[in-house]
């Protein structure tokens, strides 16, 4: 300000002076020629001109004055331009450098103009160069996947129409090989005051590799969640298994109950009337005969139970040896005719249909298991059949050049239900027509049944129709035999004289002790008692003269398998049976390793005690 002050100062004062000496001119002008007529003219213009030149002169001052002002604006201008430039070339090269850093492709759509841009890096996600893939969008659209083509220009358009705030994608792309890659889209538009999309801008990213994955992850998640549902659906069906086996089992403890009650209730109650001082001979054998029956039922319920357990602890052994076929059939029809009083002249009849006629006829399995099978399928039968007959035979097949043996058992009784088919084979099952008829049993018969059969190398199944009847098949393989044929103990119940023997019973429970010593008495022998396994030992040491023992398995202070042992070291030559309650095959072989010539299993019979020490004794 004091500097533009100056300037008009340093103008005006030569102006001032000149108008100043023109003023005192014209005032001698005046005084000198006060009558000229023009002087009032003169002066008038001389202080217009005057006028014009000062603000002719402040007008210049302020031009320069605004022309300084705009050059500095121009200069700010200039250096922000720069700065902004630098900015500029700053975020270009943030974005050059993000972009290789994320590997992403960028694209660049001018709506208005229909072009586009793909960078370099878009076009190499595909294989090309930069050369060989144009800039054009239909070379775009070309390649994607047919399947993805309508989802991506729908998810385009509706960006573009404003109904995303930014347009996001996943397709599929064709490579230059013929493959596809994945693609992740990304990008955002630019829309001018009328909100029309004017330009899209936005980057490609190779997912292949993440799609991939993901897509095992699915694949994974899915079985996994699949094996979820199973694993559910298995659990909910052991659930109501379990509850269903619960159920079972309440039942089964409930008719168990009833089962083993019922024959206990006959022998008690039989045998306290054979105290009956009036009984005639006749009566008290009808009796005797009685008891023998409910003992034999009792024997075999608990055979059951001890079967089944046995099955499913997985320690039911086999013992497999040459095996008569048609002689167990013969044994057991004949037990059943007796036992039942079944003749060809009963309501029930009993047939017999054998493959092969030879009586010698012989295959390797075990014979013991095969008799309970055909216990319990034919018991079964007579059971369920009240009027008719009840079939049972064999045929020899062969299937892939290997032998096996077909066996039946046909009845004309009460039939099993279709829905219970799938059942029948299961823990506790029972056909019950409570309505007319209680059958008696545990309903443990046909999974034992089918359990040997599978054990044994066979298969069993069932044909039945309700009120017609039903048959069961299973079968046998024919392997090959290679041993000797067991030697089953001859039942000989004749009188025996052994009073120059004695025997040792160590037997530590007073009442098995008394059954053996009643059964022994009209033979004369000599018995001596042990009450364990260590007084066993004792009293062979001390007594030469004990011809043979009965040995107990379980007694206290040492056990029968032990005192074996001891008394074999002692007296290798002494004959030493085995007695037990435990009735397995696998005992058998635990007393025969330990030097034991044979084996009896409670309860015993007295013609299979005589037979048995008949073998051995003189």
């Amino acid at each position: 300000m004091i500097k533009c002050f100056f300037y008009i100062s340093f103008l005006l004062i030569p102006s001032l002076a000149w108008s100043n000496n023109l003023v005192f001119e014209i005032s001698k002008l005046n005084l000198s020629q006060l009558k000229n007529s023009n002087s009032t003219l003169i002066i008038l213009s001389t202080a217009l001109i005057t006028i014009i030149f000062i603000l002719y002169i402040i007008a210049v001052i302020k031009r320069l004055a605004q022309k300084k002002r705009s050059g500095k604006k121009l200069k700010k201008e200039i250096e922000e331009h720069k700065k902004t430039a630098q900015s500029l070339k700053v975020s270009e090269e943030r974005l050059h450098l993000a972009m290789q850093g994320s590997n992403d492709g960028l694209w660049d759509r001018d709506l208005v103009n229909n072009t586009v841009y793909y960078s370099e890096r878009w076009k190499s996600m595909l294989g090309f160069t930069n050369e060989e893939f144009p800039n054009e969008i239909k070379a775009f659209e070309d390649r994607i996947h047919p399947d993805d083509y309508e989802m991506v220009m729908n998810e385009y358009e509706n960006h573009l129409n404003k109904k995303t705030s930014y347009y996001e994608n996943k397709f599929r792309l064709k490579h230059k090989d013929g493959h596809y890659i994945w693609i992740l889209d990304r990008g955002k538009a630019i829309f001018n005051k009328d909100g029309v999309a004017i330009r899209v801008v936005g980057t490609h990213t190779d997912i292949t590799e993440k799609q991939r994955i993901e897509d095992e992850l699915h694949q994974y998640q899915a079985h996994l969640e699949e094996k979820v549902r199973e694993r559910t659906k298995e659990l909910q069906l052991a659930k109501e298994k379990a509850e269903e086996s619960d159920k079972l089992k309440s039942a089964f403890l409930a008719n168990m109950s009833h089962e083993i009650r019922t024959p206990m209730n006959a022998i008690v109650g039989f045998a306290d009337l054979l105290s009956d001082h009036d009984l005639n001979d006749e009566q008290r054998q009808e009796l005797i005969e009685l008891i023998n029956k409910n003992t034999n039922t009792l024997v075999y319920l608990i055979d059951d139970i001890i079967d089944i357990a046995k099955i499913e602890a997985g320690q039911l052994k086999l013992n497999k040896t040459e095996t008569n076929i048609n002689q167990i059939l013969n044994d057991v029809f004949q037990s059943f005719i007796e036992t039942n009083n079944l003749r060809d002249q009963g309501a029930v009849r009993l047939k017999l249909q054998k493959g092969i006629t030879n009586d010698n006829f012989t295959i390797h399995t075990d014979p013991v298991r095969f008799q309970q099978i055909l216990i319990n399928l034919i018991g079964n039968a007579i059971k369920y059949t009240e009027k008719g007959s009840i079939e049972c035979g064999y045929q020899v097949k062969a299937e892939q050049e290997k032998s096996y043996l077909e066996f039946y058992v046909k009845d004309t009784g009460v039939g099993i239900p279709k829905d219970k088919h799938q059942h029948i084979f299961e823990r506790f099952s029972k056909v019950e027509d409570n309505k007319t008829k209680l059958y008696r049993g545990t309903g443990l018969g046909l999974t034992i049944t089918k359990n040997l059969v599978e054990m044994l190398g066979g298969k069993i199944w069932l044909h039945s129709k309700e009120n017609v009847g039903s048959t069961f098949h299973f079968t046998l393989p024919v392997e090959e035999f290679k041993g000797q044929l067991s030697e089953e103990p001859e039942l000989n119940e004749t009188l025996k004289d052994w009073k120059n023997n004695t025997i040792l019973i160590a037997e530590d429970e007073d009442s098995n002790y008394r059954v053996l010593q009643m059964a022994l008495r009209r033979t004369n022998i000599h018995i001596l008692r042990a009450e364990n396994g260590k007084e066993a030992i004792e009293i062979c040491k001390s007594n030469k003269k004990i011809n043979l023992v009965l040995m107990d398995l379980k007694m206290p202070v040492l056990n029968g398998i032990e005192a074996t042992r001891e008394i074999k070291k002692i007296r290798p030559e002494l004959p030493i049976i085995a007695q037990t309650a435990y009735a397995m095959s696998e005992d058998k072989k635990t007393t025969l390793n330990v030097g034991c010539v044979d084996y009896l299993t409670k309860p015993i019979k007295r013609n299979v005690l005589i037979s048995t020490l008949n073998k051995y004794l003189n």
